[in-house]
């Protein structure tokens, strides 16, 4: 079963279970949030200074002219719509809504903030977030740290990654850092001018371990390579380095979503015999563009929403209503450990894995799940050495073999099991850092994101071990299991 054909079928799931009452008057709230957060599409920050393409990225990622050259907006918040619509904030605090979306009329109202709606399919799997700020470090400082708040992936846009953006980007967070791409624009100018090697290798040594990726796009060429009929030039979209892009976006669209898949088939799992009784859900889950939430607005704060130099110097105080909580852990730590290790039995008996497992997760692999066309990107990545297309296939057998080894420990351990899993789980995660260190094409550049991939969730782990709850087992077992996922992935790329 791919992952969207999983994903779809928790979400059907979880959204009968939700409406049927059934569930304990504990769980339905962190059932309803888990669904919440299904429904909604994955947010993406396109942060940069001033004139460095973030526009034409925007327009690239929803396969839409949607701001033409020669328009000055201010900070854009697009969404999915069933119909064209939008909603400018003005300087006073007040808002006018329009229906549909006349960018000229929008400017001429001079907004400090946009929210936009259209019907483009794109939408329906991402939001975007396009800040806008004045040429001044402060300024965008503030706003880039405003929208880490508000975005799951983010793109940070320049034409070389200078010092004022290292400081801004330093003093990002975290996690915004391990879901963020630095992307160089005007990849075909810097070829033409034979500085893109140079620039290229710069940045990758001024941005390392500051992101996820580094990419150089020939912005304009991605653009024009969609044609007027809807079809795409794909040698001129890879060639500008648009495939990788929307390749990268689509994987992190992906990972972002599973860990709530995980965590609902989890929770479904372990309250099965109560809804047992339901009638079977329908086999496809609720169209996200059916319940799409409306998109947040600034919120009432002290950092401001910082705005272009034409525009109001003091942004209006707006107000943003509460995010809502991310889910909790299920309440029953060892038996949603149990539950977990448990479904990677079904799971593995429903794939009917053989003792040829290597084969076997090879050709699951090899029927991925069809993005959106406007998202779609063909022969984004070069195909995988066989070198490490093996190694891959060896270390997603060892993953599968280890979870029916970590189910028959909790069976054995009774109470002492969860603490035996999250042991052995930090060794396996460890073995497969070791592995994958030494196996594989290092010529691969997925084989070193898959490397660090390995890398981060040990570390994670080692500070799992040092937290004395039970639930950490599910925590530790669904990092290994996020390793397998990605490796699938790039079998299938």
């Amino acid at each position: 079963m791919s992952n969207q054909s999983l994903g779809n079928r928790v979400q059907a799931e979880l959204e009968q279970a939700v409406k049927s009452g059934l569930l304990p008057d504990s769980i339905q709230p962190k059932a309803e949030q888990l669904l919440s957060r299904l429904m909604k599409p994955v947010r993406l920050a396109l942060l940069g200074m001033p004139g460095s393409g973030k526009s034409t990225l925007l327009n690239l990622l929803v396969g839409d002219e949607v701001i033409p050259d020669g328009i000055r907006l201010p900070t854009l918040q697009l969404a999915y719509g069933q119909s064209e619509k939008a909603v400018c904030t003005l300087s006073d605090g007040s808002k006018t809504v329009l229906d549909g979306v006349d960018m000229t009329e929008i400017a001429d109202l001079s907004p400090v903030f946009v929210e936009m709606l259209l019907p483009l399919p794109a939408l329906r799997k991402i939001s975007l977030l396009e800040v806008v700020a004045p040429n001044d470090a402060n300024a965008i400082h503030r706003a880039s740290q405003w929208a880490a708040k508000r975005s799951d992936v983010t793109l940070w846009s320049t034409r070389g990654f200078n010092e004022t953006e290292q400081r801004i980007w330093s003093t990002m967070p975290d996690l915004t850092k391990d879901h963020a791409f630095c992307m160089i624009t005007r990849a075909d100018f810097l070829k033409t001018e034979g500085m893109l090697e140079t620039t290229v290798g710069a940045v990758k040594l001024a941005a390392k371990d500051e992101f996820a990726e580094v990419l150089a796009i020939a912005t304009t060429q991605a653009v024009n390579a969609r044609r007027a009929d809807g079809t795409v030039d794909k040698v001129a979209m890879r060639d500008s380095g648009g495939s990788a892009l929307i390749s990268a976006v689509l994987k992190q669209v992906e990972l972002g979503r599973q860990s709530a898949v995980d965590m609902a088939d989890v929770m479904l799992h372990q309250y099965n015999d109560i809804l047992a009784n339901e009638p079977a859900p329908a086999t496809k889950a609720t169209p996200v563009e059916d319940i799409a939430p409306a998109p947040e607005t600034p919120e009432e704060a002290s950092e401001d929403i910082a705005i272009e130099d034409d525009a109001p110097a003091a942004p209006p105080q707006m107000e943003e209503p509460p995010a809502p909580a991310e889910p909790e852990e299920v309440t029953d730590a060892k038996p949603a450990a149990q539950d977990a290790i448990s479904r990677l039995r079904e799971i593995a008996a429903r794939k009917n894995v053989s003792r040829d497992a290597a084969a076997e997760a090879q050709a699951e692999a090899e029927t991925p799940s069809a993005p959106e066309p406007e998202m779609e990107a063909e022969e984004a990545t070069p195909a995988l050495q066989p070198a490490t297309r093996e190694a891959y296939a060896h270390v997603i057998a060892y993953i599968e073999e280890r979870g029916t080894e970590l189910a028959a420990v909790l069976e054995e351990q009774g109470e002492n099991g969860p603490a035996e899993v999250m042991t052995l789980t930090a060794d396996h995660i460890q073995w497969l850092c070791d592995y994958l260190n030494e196996n594989g094409d290092d010529a691969d550049q997925s084989l070193q994101r898959a490397r660090d991939t390995a890398f981060d969730a040990a570390d994670m782990v080692q500070l799992m071990q040092m937290e004395k709850r039970d639930d950490v087992a599910l925590e530790a077992v669904s990092l290994m299991l996020q390793i397998k996922r990605e490796l699938q992935a790039d079998i299938a790329a």
